[in-house]
């Protein structure tokens, strides 16, 4: 809707034009799989159990509805006009990971919002640490330089011209591995012809 893309391209502006930053890393959530049905579970006369569909087409909703891909892929394009990176990760066990030691256990998680790393002793926000692994898994990506060697190509280019000299084509969108999605694509020629889709909306 028109509310979730406004939020996606405000949240990705305020990102990409923050200072304070030249990389951006993300999960690489699969969204589609994240919002599949249950499949319907019956029990030896055939008869229907109940598989949580109630609840899950709830999950489902809050998931679409917080524009989670379009503020990856509005965040890539809009990061690459100011010369910065944006990077997508695995995501598995990071909740569980010791952003200190590594040490990777279920016990870590002692409860939702505690994390209690079992190896070090190492304490913090259940969330906080799992964003500090992902942030760590990012660089090592990058130093890794695999797969992101056209993506730095990319960036120095943009740094060495300025964004008011450079174009942003679909081919250069794929720095996070997403590549450009329709919506990306519309948003771009928004941008491009006039529009101005990240000014907040006004009543």
């Amino acid at each position: 809707t028109n509310v979730r893309q406004d939020y996606a391209h405000q949240t990705s502006h305020h990102l990409a034009a923050d200072d304070a930053y030249d990389l951006y890393v993300f999960e690489a959530l699969k969204i589609q799989n994240m919002t599949k049905r249950p499949k319907a579970k019956t029990d030896a006369q055939g008869q229907f159990l109940p598989n949580k569909a109630a609840a899950k087409a709830g999950l489902n909703r809050a998931i679409l509805s917080s524009a989670w891909g379009q503020v990856v892929s509005f965040t890539t394009y809009k990061a690459l006009r100011h010369g910065k990176l944006v990077i997508t990760v695995l995501p598995a066990y990071s909740s569980q990971e010791c952003a200190v030691c590594t040490f990777t256990t279920p016990g870590n998680r002692p409860s939702q919002a505690e994390f209690v790393c079992q190896r070090c002793g190492h304490t913090d926000n259940a969330d906080h640490n799992a964003a500090v692994v992902i942030a760590k898994r990012g660089i090592n990506k990058l130093l890794s330089g695999d797969p992101l060697t056209k993506a730095h190509k990319t960036t120095r280019i943009f740094r060495k011209l300025g964004p008011e000299r450079s174009e942003v084509t679909p081919g250069e969108i794929g720095v996070s591995r997403l590549g450009p999605t329709a919506s990306t694509q519309r948003s771009m020629s928004q941008e491009s012809f006039g529009g101005n889709p990240e000014t907040p909306a006004t009543a």
